[in-house]
């Protein structure tokens, strides 16, 4: 297929008619800058093969803001050597035509036969989409598509299998699939797609499985009650002989003699306790003995202290005597000072409040005079705004009625205008003596006249009757006849003589209204909470303005001298507040110290004198000696009492109680554990004679071989199964295996050409495509040998360039097919690198050795070295 010219009108940019013709067989290139129609022209194509010429999908079609356009596309183009032209309109002029020869299709039936031709279809209803567009879908690429191969191919898939002679054998054929179909079917009974159990397989495995666990717990308790009979046969015989013997008896008489030697153990340990409170007592009476004789050494060292200390208070007393006399002098200094500086600061203060009273009488009489020329000023504006707006209501014309007058006078103009359009025209020219009168009156010299209605044309030699316009004439005469006779209806309600009137009315109301608006605004500005706001404003600056006289008046008078600064009267009065805190503080420190200081005094006095009293008593030498007589006397009892108790220590160390008391609760423990032992067999072989009763009766052996039966019988189930399942299995990769194979060496065709433009691409770089005809790997060399990469994770420039080489391919396999072909190119390569670029210009001009390829670009730089020129679509006729 090659187009030889292109026409479009009245579509999107191009209003007016647009054609591009002689389209070389080979490559073309158009060049044209953004928004220049580049794409609006591959879309016009697209559209006048893709849409149905009565859709409402070609809405888009439409120039901006023409609501009478019919986009219109003309297109001249030649396959399997017969010439054909295609015209299609849409919108407001539907309509579609094809042309070959002498033959001829129209509407929806050159519509099919165009499908049928180039291989795809139109949507049932509304707008056509990519999965109707077949083999153009995939060689005629749109802006920024380039990248997207895997649905243009699944659209066209059907025509590349034809094109491909897709018969795959006994197994691809309709029967083939059928019996593979079968084959996964009943696999899909029996095994996952992961090959695991499913279905009636996993219930036998799962029932086999069972019936074998049921048969090992049978013979689990088989086991077990034979265990249990032997069991209980020599629990018997044990609890027979233990009867006879009865070891918790001896182990009774063992626990009684252990009981007494620990009876005897403890009372060696109470003589023990009993020792050592006797030491105890002995090591306490010669220690308080030794304690009252170094204290009575310490006390006639404490005398000599005594006199030190009372010697040193007396000493602190006089110094803080004297200090406190010098802090109560400088005290009365301070608050002689003290006193003046306050006296200085009331004065100053005196002298402050008049000048702030000064200032304050002449800030409230600047108020008062401010506020009472303020409210007058707002009470003018009050009755100008009051005027205003009464002006502009004695103006005012109701809102709706001037609406709809303005309506009228509009449509009334609109119906003038229309009738001038359609009113017959009468154009004279005549002499002065000519004798025609339209009507009754003359028509003298050159004029013109529009005619609404009937009129009567008199000539020399009779009278010609004029009746212009028809029927929409008459009707738009009536119409303004109608509309004036309302409008002047509604001018005499309204007391107005003209429309005109009646807008001057409406400007004066809006100037009025406008000025009242600016007075109020000028009152909000003077009075923003009201003119009774301003005056009891007024009121209140008048009252501030007499207390402040008032207050003035009040002040004692001005002294002689000048005053002090407040400042610095204030300075000083905190400083000699400060000094005199400084003074008081002073002299209550010293004061406390001097009472302290006296207090230690007398204190040291008291204990000096007492001390010595208590010394120079004569009874204390007698006391000493008999101190000494009693330390001899217990230290002789310590003596003795440690020798009792280490005799006590021996003997309880021979007698080891600690030993003899875990004797005794081992002997108690083993005999209550011989007791308990002998019942608790007794009660198990009570326990297991009942219990062997009970199995008895149940028939273990009958019940084991019933369910060996049935594990057999679910075992060979589960097998048979197992083997069915293993050869549908066989089968199926057996039969995918061939279906793989055929397809392969089917899909030869179409790898050999995507193997001639990846090697110019990627030199010995391979792209394998799947089974549905899809690219999914790029095989390259790289620097660990040969790189696999899947075709959806290459970059978004490598998956441009391979979406081309892959829509070529395909190209030449519908050529060799019989299959029209046609490759459009709209801005394509934008994201290749240069060196890249330079190997697709390859491809591209080796492909137009066999196809014609048109491409549109914004670079036409870019397109300069493939021999051809590149003709811009402002120049392209």
């Amino acid at each position: 297929m090659k187009l030889t010219r292109l026409r479009v009108a009245e579509l999107r940019r191009f209003r007016d008619p647009f054609e591009i013709t002689g389209f070389a067989p080979g490559l073309n290139v158009f060049a044209a800058p953004n928004e220049s129609g580049k794409s609006t022209l591959v879309r016009a194509i697209r559209a006048a093969f893709f849409e149905r010429h009565r859709s409402s999908g070609a809405e888009d079609l439409r120039p901006w803001g023409d609501s009478a356009a019919a986009p219109t596309v003309e297109l001249d183009f030649t396959l399997g050597g017969t010439d054909y032209r295609l015209t299609k309109s849409f919108l407001q002029k539907k309509r579609c035509e094809l042309v070959a020869g002498a033959r001829r299709w129209e509407g929806a039936e050159a519509e099919d036969h165009l499908a049928e031709l180039l291989g795809f279809e139109f949507a049932s209803r509304g707008a056509s989409d990519e999965k109707h567009w077949g083999i153009p879908g995939l060689l005629w690429v749109e802006q920024g598509t380039t990248q997207t191969i895997e649905g243009p191919v699944e659209h066209a898939a059907a025509h590349l299998q034809r094109a491909l002679n897709a018969s795959l054998g006994e197994v691809a054929a309709t029967g083939g699939d059928e019996v593979l179909d079968r084959v996964r079917l009943l696999r899909r009974e029996l095994l996952t797609a992961t090959g695991r159990p499913t279905g009636a397989l996993a219930e036998a495995q799962r029932a086999a499985e069972e019936s074998a666990e049921r048969v090992a717990e049978t013979e689990a308790a088989v086991h077990r009650h034979a265990e249990q009979v032997d069991r209980l046969k020599r629990l018997r015989d044990e609890h027979e002989a233990e009867t006879r013997e009865a070891p918790w008896k001896a182990l009774r008489q063992q626990l009684a003699q252990a009981e007494e030697a620990l009876a005897a153990a403890d009372g060696l340990q109470r003589e023990h306790e009993a020792a050592a409170a006797t030491l105890r007592q002995a090591d306490g009476l010669a220690g308080l003995l030794r304690q009252q004789i170094a204290d009575e050494a310490r006390r006639q060292q404490e005398l000599a202290t005594r006199e030190n200390t009372r010697a040193q208070a007396r000493h602190r007393h006089e110094a803080a005597a004297g200090a406190e006399a010098v802090a109560r002098q400088a005290l009365a200094a301070a608050e002689t000072r003290f006193a003046a500086a306050r006296a200085a600061l009331a004065l100053a203060r005196q002298e402050q409040t008049r000048a702030q009273l000064g200032r304050d009488l002449a800030a409230a009489r600047q108020a008062a005079d401010s506020a009472a020329a303020t409210l007058e000023r707002a009470r003018a504006e009050a009755q100008r705004a009051a005027a205003l707006r009464r002006e502009a209501e004695a103006l005012a014309v109701p809102p709706a009625e001037l609406k709809t007058l303005r309506q009228q006078s509009q449509r009334l103009h609109e119906l003038g205008i229309r009738q001038d359009a359609v009113a017959t025209r009468l154009a004279f020219e005549l002499q002065a003596d000519a004798g025609v009168a339209l009507d009754g009156a003359p028509l003298v010299g050159q004029g013109e006249r529009r005619l609404t209605q009937a009129a009567t044309l008199s000539l020399p030699g009779g009278t010609i009757t004029v009746v212009p316009g028809g029927e929409d004439l008459a009707a738009l005469v009536r119409e303004h006849a109608r509309l004036a006779d309302e409008r002047a209806a509604l001018l005499q309600r309204l007391g107005l003589a003209s429309a005109d009137e009646a807008e001057a009315r409406a400007a004066a109301h809006a100037l009025k209204s406008q000025e009242a608006a600016g007075a109020s605004q000028a009152l909000a500005l003077l009075a923003p909470h009201g003119l009774d706001a301003l005056e009891a404003e007024l009121s209140r600056a008048q009252a501030r303005r007499a207390e402040a006289e008032q207050a003035l008046a009040a002040l004692p008078p001005a002294p002689a001298a000048a005053a002090p600064a407040v400042a610095s009267a204030e300075a000083e009065a905190t400083a000699a507040e400060q000094a005199r805190a400084e003074a008081a503080r002073q002299a209550e420190a010293r004061q406390r110290e001097r009472a302290t200081a006296e207090a230690e005094h007398q204190a040291a006095e008291r204990e000096h004198q007492a001390l010595a009293a208590a010394l120079a008593d004569p009874a204390r030498a007698e006391a000493q000696r008999r101190q000494q007589l009693a330390l001899a006397d217990a230290q002789a009892q310590q003596a003795a009492a440690q020798a009792r108790l280490e005799a006590v220590q021996t003997r309880i160390a021979a007698a080891r109680p600690d030993i003899l008391r875990q004797d005794v609760e081992r002997l108690r423990r083993s005999a209550d554990e011989a007791e308990r032992a002998h019942r608790a067999r007794e009660l198990e072989v009570a326990r297991l004679a009942a219990e062997l009763a009970a199995v008895g009766a149940q028939g273990l052996d009958e019940q084991l071989a019933g369910e060996r039966a049935a594990a057999g019988h679910a075992a060979r189930r589960r097998d048979e199964l197992q083997r069915r399942a293993d050869a549908l299995d066989l089968l199926a990769t057996k039969l995918e295996a061939r279906r793989q194979a055929l397809t392969r060496r089917l899909q030869a065709p179409l790898q050999k050409h995507l193997d001639h433009y990846a090697s110019l691409l990627f030199p010995a770089g391979r792209l394998e495509v799947g089974e549905s005809l899809r690219p999914e790997v790029l095989a390259r060399p790289g620097l660990r040998g040969e790189e696999r990469g899947a075709f959806e994770t290459l970059s978004f420039g490598a998956r441009e360039q391979l979406g081309l080489v892959c829509r070529l391919a395909y190209a030449d396999l519908l050529r060799e097919a019989g299959r029209p072909t046609l490759v459009i190119l709209d801005d394509a390569l934008v994201h290749t690198d240069a060196e890249r670029l330079e190997r697709m210009k390859r491809i591209v001009f080796d492909a137009a050795q066999r196809h014609q390829l048109l491409v549109f670009s914004c670079h036409p730089a870019q397109w300069r070295d493939l021999g051809v020129p590149v003709r811009r679509l402002d120049t392209a006729g």
